[in-house]
């Protein structure tokens, strides 16, 4: 019993023996470009309230 009582302070080092690797950070997806001038862009705001009367019934 004593033993496991003397190795413990050992496992519960704060001061890692090899440091850890730190991974790159995931880059983030660049956004969609504009579209161009001449086409008509789709308009979702119709589809809203229907979809907001379909969830309140």
């Amino acid at each position: 019993m004593n033993a496991l009582y003397f190795f413990s302070p050992q496992l519960s080092d704060p001061v890692p023996t090899d440091p850890v690797p730190v991974p790159d950070p995931i880059p983030r997806p660049q956004p969609m470009p504009d579209p161009p001038p001449d086409e008509e862009p789709i308009k979702m705001s119709r589809y809203k309230g229907r979809s907001e009367r379909i969830r309140a019934c």
